[in-house]
């Protein structure tokens, strides 16, 4: 999922002047500047100081910023909020004059980490339940090697005297047999 967004981003990629983003997301250049400047980490962005465009993620930002403030929030209050809701660009502040700004995407958003903590709110679920499982194996398998350990070192009764019964029914077929070569050879 996060791949795919950030294919789509790459080739989708606009740049825009602040005169630009001005006229796409109504909100006046002043303002527009002083959102960018209170939260830089948020867009990204290309060129000199004078010449800077923006990628087109950050009419998005712009706006619910913009949003936020109508809204009665103070800054704190809108940085707390579109941190959960934008990722951060990092800049890798090795460049020319004449360079462009290169800068990475997070690696996650809060989508991304919110999906997360569902797949693995599910994963430990079903670990529980294994474990579960586990400790009841294992004491099965406990009482049947204490059932096993006192059977050979008692047994039951009816096994005694099946044992006899088989011993005693036994007597007999032996003395016919003594009898018969004790008679054959006298």
């Amino acid at each position: 999922m996060m791949n795919e967004r950030r294919k789509v981003m790459i080739s989708i990629q606009e740049w825009y002047s602040i005169a630009e983003l001005a006229e796409k997301t109504r909100i006046s250049e002043p303002s527009l500047r002083r959102y960018i400047t209170k939260f830089h980490p948020y867009f990204m962005s290309k060129g000199g100081n004078r010449a800077k465009k923006y990628d087109s993620t950050a009419i998005d930002v712009l706006l619910r910023i913009k949003k936020l403030y109508d809204a009665g929030y103070e800054t704190i209050g809108v940085a707390d909020v579109i941190k959960h809701e934008f990722p951060v660009i990092i800049n890798d502040n090795k460049r020319d004059k004449t360079e462009e700004s290169h800068s990475a995407r997070a690696l996650a958003t809060t989508e991304d980490v919110t999906e997360l903590k569902k797949v693995l709110t599910e994963v430990n679920q079903k670990l529980a339940k294994q474990e579960e499982f586990n400790a009841l194996l294992i004491q099965k398998l406990e009482d049947q090697n204490r059932f096993i350990k006192e059977a050979l070192e008692n047994p039951p009764p009816l096994l005694l005297e099946k044992k006899t019964d088989e011993e005693e029914a036994a007597k007999p077929a032996k003395e016919l047999k003594k009898r018969f070569w004790s008679r054959l050879f006298k």
